[in-house]
Formats: structure tokens, C-alpha cells, sequence
């Protein structure tokens, strides 16, 4: 019988009691990431309405100044039409700018990637400490350990692959875009597991999709659920500028982990074959 959110939680709590220290240090520099991201499209946002208020201002005086005459040539609405298709083009300008910028790059492109290899390797010890207690929690070494020659290409095609299938499928609409990446979530764990008694450079990042998807099933609403009862906990996140992600994403991780072992009993942990068929991208 499958778990409650609530035990899963509990199980987190547990595992995570008397090493909340190292915990937090785990994942320190993936929160310090998360909060530089937050504050970088946060003053982006900020400067950019500041900047529009200003323009709004300027047309404002401007018009004022200038309206008996338009309305005298008669082109008052062309006048204020195009002023406002300038702003409009400033806007466009400064905002663009943002994202081709080499702070836009950093945090919308490759932030990303290195908070999602560190988060990976960061649930992974948490797997790993939720089956044996005894383990002990090596920071530094734990959180870059996906960083090596035999992990980071087949993470990394693993990744892509779950970008692109969720991509497609929020095409159609971004409900279904939303389900596959519930779908696709428990990939690296089943990479993780598999990969300790396989050859993972030989199995297809598809089979790991494979595996997730049909794991998943009957298990999404579980997951979403989780989901949305950290939403309150995020929310004090922001309130305290990004600083509870300190203490929320080692709870969170950890409570993840609980669940990936609850839906899998193992199974992965132990030699199994998984069935390499080049043509289940078709079931995506």
C-alpha cells in the first residue's frame, strides 16, 4: 500500500533528524543559485516597469504640451498612435536586450542546467541515505557528483530528451505539457538505480523515459499533490527574500526521494533488464 504525502514527509523528517546541518550545506550552493535566478529576473522586472511608468510619464507631459496644436492639423489620434507604438518598440528593445544579455543567458540557459545536475545529485544521496541511515552526508563531494565522465552525458541526453517531449506536448496545450513532466519525473532516479549494475552508456535515455512514464502511472496525482502542499512553504520563501530555501529544498528533496521509493519498492535497485527498443519514442 502506497504512502500518504503526510507519512512521506514524515519519513523525510526522520531521515534528515540530527543532520539537518549538512543537509542545508548539501544544498547550499543549488539554494544560492535558485535565489541569484529570483533576484536577477526580479530587478529585471522591476527596472523594466520603472522604465515603462517613465515612458508613460514622459508621453503624458508631452501630449499635454502639444494637443491644441495636434487637434488643430487635425492628426491628434495618429500623433498619441504612434507615440504609443514607440514606447511600445522601447519596451520590446530593453526587454530583449534582458534576455540576449550575458546576466539574461546565465540565468534563463545555464543557471538552470547546473541547478538541475546539482538537484539531481543532491536526490540522489537522499536515496541513498533513506535506504541506510548510517550514510554519511558529504557536501561538497555529494551535490557535483553527476559533474563526471561516466554520469553527465547520459543525465544530460536524459534531460534533453524530457525537455523536448514536454515541449511537444505543451504545444497541443499546457495541460498536457504539465502531465508528461509528471511523467517523465522519476527518469534520473531509475537512471540512478540502473545505472549501478548496467552499462548506462549503452542504454538508451529513452528506456529511462520508458521506465518513468510507466512507473508514473496512477501516481501523477500523488506527485502533483506533494507538489502543492510546499506551495505555502514557497511562498515564505519569497517573503524572506529566498533565504527558507535554505531549509525548505533539503525537506523537499528529501521528501521526493521518499516518494520515488515508495512508487518503486526498489525494484531498480536490485539487476533487472530493462528491454532497449529504439522504437518507444513512439509511445511518447
Amino acid at each position: 500500500m502506497n504512502k500518504t504525502s503526510s507519512q512521506l514527509k514524515g519519513e523525510a523528517k526522520a531521515a534528515l533528524r540530527g543532520r539537518w546541518k549538512e543537509a542545508i550545506l548539501l544544498n547550499l550552493v543549488p539554494s544560492l543559485l535558485s535565489m541569484l535566478s529570483a533576484w536577477i529576473i526580479g530587478i529585471a522586472i522591476i527596472g523594466l516597469s520603472l522604465f515603462s511608468m517613465f515612458l508613460m510619464s514622459v508621453d503624458t507631459d508631452t501630449s499635454l504640451d502639444s494637443t491644441i496644436k495636434q487637434e488643430q492639423r487635425g492628426d491628434s489620434y495618429e500623433r498619441n498612435n504612434n507615440l504609443g507604438k514607440s514606447d511600445d518598440t522601447l519596451i520590446s528593445d530593453v526587454s530583449t536586450n534582458i534576455s540576449t544579455s550575458p546576466g539574461g543567458f546565465f540565468s534563463k540557459t545555464l543557471l538552470p542546467i547546473i541547478i538541475s545536475f546539482m538537484t539531481i545529485g543532491i536526490s540522489f544521496t537522499f536515496v541513498e541515505l533513506l535506504r541506510n541511515p548510517s550514510r554519511k552526508i558529504n557536501p561538497m563531494a555529494d551535490q557535483f557528483r553527476m559533474f563526471n565522465g561516466k554520469d553527465f552525458v547520459p543525465l544530460l541526453l536524459i534531460q534533453i530528451l524530457n525537455a523536448v517531449f514536454i515541449y511537444l506536448w505543451s504545444l497541443l496545450f499546457i495541460v498536457p505539457g504539465i502531465i508528461k513532466r509528471y511523467s517523465y519525473s522519476q527518469s534520473f532516479y531509475i537512471y540512478k538505480d540502473l545505472s549501478e549494475h548496467t552499462n548506462a552508456q549503452g542504454t538508451s535515455a529513452l528506456n529511462y523515459i520508458s521506465e518513468s512514464r510507466s512507473l508514473m502511472k496512477g501516481n501523477k496525482g500523488r506527485l502533483f499533490y506533494i507538489d502543492l502542499s510546499f506551495l505555502g512553504w514557497q511562498f515564505l520563501c519569497w517573503l524572506t527574500l529566498g533565504l527558507g530555501y535554505f531549509v525548505l529544498n533539503p525537506y523537499m528533496n528529501a521528501t521526493k526521494a521518499a516518494f520515488y521509493r515508495d512508487i518503486s519498492k526498489d525494484r531498480y535497485a536490485s539487476p533487472v533488464v530493462v528491454a532497449n527498443n529504439d522504437d518507444e519514442w513512439t509511445n511518447f
